[in-house]
């Protein structure tokens, strides 16, 4: 991911994801958490539930990318996350099954 944002925009920043078992349709939430802490890892719940984008089916949603799963989180004023302030985060993702919560690290953002 590797994002770079400035702190007036509101853009959507998209995480791939790879289901290494089950289907797409086994995940109940998506979350996103980003921290400047290089030690923090977050509970489940401190993410904010985000969309998922699943483009590998017949039809590509709005948004979507053909062939790819993408967590996909509106960054910025009005959108899903509006309280990052300029500096480097450590980005995770949260994928909910029935059954289980996977927290990914994924990546970093700067807010510039």
């Amino acid at each position: 991911m590797a994002v770079s944002l400035y702190n007036t925009a509101t853009e959507y920043v998209a995480s791939a994801i790879t289901i290494l078992r089950g289907t797409v349709a086994d995940i109940t939430n998506v979350g996103f958490y980003a921290t400047t802490s290089l030690v923090t890892i977050p509970a489940v719940g401190d993410f904010t539930i985000v969309t998922l984008v699943d483009g590998t089916g017949g039809v590509v949603p709005p948004l979507g990318v053909r062939g790819e799963i993408d967590v996909l989180t509106l960054i910025g004023s009005g959108g899903d996350i509006t309280t990052l302030t300029a500096g480097d985060y450590q980005v995770f993702i949260l994928i909910q099954t029935a059954s289980e919560n996977i927290i990914r690290k994924i990546d970093t953002l700067t807010i510039l």
